[in-house]
């Protein structure tokens, strides 16, 4: 098959894809090649896969996303054209997870205060009471959405000893959830609000999920409550948030999204002390880009 990388380097790595080239021609934008020869496409996250694109490639069979999500392609169009859609869903599973216990165990042990040292003169020691939090040890963690990633968050949050589990999955039943250790599956999301020490947001920006996390159920946190979101920024609305966690000093927000991206973040974010915010970062290790490069159904 002939192959078009449509982003360039480093979206998409070309190094990583050298597995193709024993039964396929790959193709960059700056080499010659005859749009109607194209077979495949590949994206990252530049490129909108829509009806003009397609046009573009009229005997193409597969598209192919390096990255878990397919908001940047146009199913349906795909679907009428029979156009194949790929994907690596697990190939971040681990990276994120690893990311999302790191920021935690962080937030926990109030590790971020190392970093607000506004002065030579400040004394590092002096305030090592203010690093005095909680332990893990029979914490409620909410897990929206119970796939790929979830799982494996569940899992390194049983090893520390967390036993409490509230699911919230509008596509599984009951008996799916509770067939896990710990896991009571709620239908209210509001209850979850009102129980969680610890929620970790990763799901679809949908209709339904759009601000997910608004003035109604901002109002049922605790006062002391860390949420991470690695998922998309505006399932939490960032005005109420803020002022949540303005008025709420020991509650912590770690987000690896944000509403302006590419651009940078609001100055807003980043003045308060219980705000971090790493630059889109939850799928970048090695082996996690690896995977993502990796479809079996092109060998």
């Amino acid at each position: 098959m002939k192959i078009l990388l449509l982003e360039d380097f480093p979206e998409i790595k070309r190094e990583y894809l050298d597995y193709l080239e024993k039964n396929n021609q790959i193709f960059e934008n700056w080499d010659k090649f005859k749009n109607e020869d194209i077979e495949v496409i590949i994206i990252r996250s530049k490129i909108k896969v829509d009806s003009e694109l397609l046009d573009k490639y009229p005997n193409l069979k597969f598209v192919a996303r390096i990255w878990v999500g397919l908001d940047k392609v146009d199913l349906e169009e795909c679907k009428k054209r029979n156009i194949k859609i790929l994907n690596t869903p697990w190939a971040n599973a681990n990276a994120v997870a690893d990311l999302v216990l790191a920021w935690v165990l962080n937030l926990v042990r109030n590790l971020n205060l190392g970093m607000y040292l506004e002065s030579e003169n400040e004394k590092f020691i002096d305030d090592r009471f203010e690093y005095m939090w909680f332990e893990l040890v029979n914490k409620s963690v909410w897990i929206i959405g119970f796939w790929n990633i979830w799982r494996k968050i569940y899992e390194r949050f049983k090893a520390f000893w967390v036993k409490k589990f509230y699911i919230f999955d509008p596509f599984l039943k009951k008996q799916d959830v509770e067939k896990n250790k710990y896991c009571e599956f709620i239908e209210d999301k509001n209850n979850i609000f009102i129980k969680s020490d610890v929620i970790s947001f990763h799901i679809p920006l949908l209709p339904t999920t759009k601000d997910f996390l608004w003035k109604k159920e901002i109002k049922l946190l605790k006062n002391d409550v860390i949420i991470i979101n690695t998922s998309r920024w505006w399932i939490i609305n960032e005005k109420v948030l803020v002022h949540f966690l303005k008025e709420n000093r020991q509650a912590r927000f770690f987000a690896d999204v944000w509403e302006e991206e590419p651009n940078d973040p609001k100055i807003e974010l980043f003045e308060l002390s219980n705000v971090l915010i790493t630059p889109h970062i939850w799928a970048m290790t090695k082996q996690s880009e690896e995977k993502m490069h990796f479809f079996k159904e092109l060998i």
